[in-house]
């Protein structure tokens, strides 16, 4: 096993999902986000050991047809599967920290352990949030909160999928986004769009952007750049075969306490 669960974005470019844990992605319809979001949800369950996977798609698209694949439980589409999921991802989390602050020495964390990853897919972020009254989106703030500032200890992660990355409008807080070590736009958009997506501390290269080309930021990697880079490709034609496989290793009994000694 392996502590930084590298996953290659190109031949030079790996995302070190234990490194940079949450990973957002931006982009507008048709330009290749879902795309490189299900690469990184197929290369995710395709680790040693395969992380165990969650998915949220208010739209019941292609993460939502998952849930045929999935354990029982963890793909939701409506809003109360959707809180009630939430809820029992964040649950399995505080009950991974508990069981590492019993285990494990003093400071150490889920990676140190090489424990197995956890992710949670939410697609159309934004859209889901825009739907919510005051008590149910404070409720909405408060478990994804507990994920974002709380997940890295216990290697839980979240894959955010929504079309413009603004804090604030688009329902996704100041302090969610420093937590995402990741960060990719796709496709051709008005610099402003990209800045949105990047902030103002990330130089932004002057590519000309199609659709499945992208600019990407990486912690620790790409610096105070964002590089421009082709979504891996998918093989649309075996792509349901491919996930069936990969999400063959799927369950919580085996996983959440997995751990190597130090």
């Amino acid at each position: 096993m392996s502590d930084d669960y590298e996953i290659p974005l190109t031949k030079s470019l790996p995302w070190s999902a234990a490194k940079s844990l949450n990973f957002l992605v931006g982009g507008t319809r048709g330009m290749g986000k879902s795309f490189l979001a299900l690469y990184l949800t197929r290369a995710l369950a395709q680790l040693s050991p395969p992380a165990q996977l969650y998915a949220i798609d208010p739209k019941n698209s292609d993460f939502g047809r998952l849930a045929s694949l999935l354990p029982a439980g963890r793909v939701a589409t409506q809003k109360d599967q959707i809180f009630n999921l939430l809820e029992t991802f964040v649950d399995l989390m505080h009950r991974r920290i508990a069981f590492i602050n019993q285990t494990a020495k003093f400071g150490q964390v889920a990676r140190d352990l090489r424990m197995p990853l956890y992710y949670l897919i939410f697609d159309e972020f934004a859209v889901f949030s825009a739907q919510l009254d005051t008590k149910e989106r404070k409720k909405f703030e408060a478990l994804v909160s507990s994920i974002t500032l709380l997940g890295r200890a216990a290697n839980f992660g979240i894959i955010a999928i929504m079309q413009q990355i603004a804090v604030g409008n688009s329902g996704f807080n100041s302090a969610w986004k420093e937590q995402f070590g990741a960060i990719a736009h796709m496709g051709a958009a008005h610099r402003s769009a990209y800045r949105q997506t990047f902030g103002e501390g990330i130089a932004l290269p002057d590519d000309e952007l199609e659709s499945g080309e992208g600019f990407i930021w990486l912690q620790g990697l790409t610096n105070g750049y964002a590089l421009p880079f082709m979504a891996p490709y998918l093989n649309t034609a075996n792509l349901w075969s491919d996930f069936e496989e990969a999400l063959a290793n799927q369950n919580d009994t085996d996983y959440l306490f997995m751990y190597v000694e130090a």
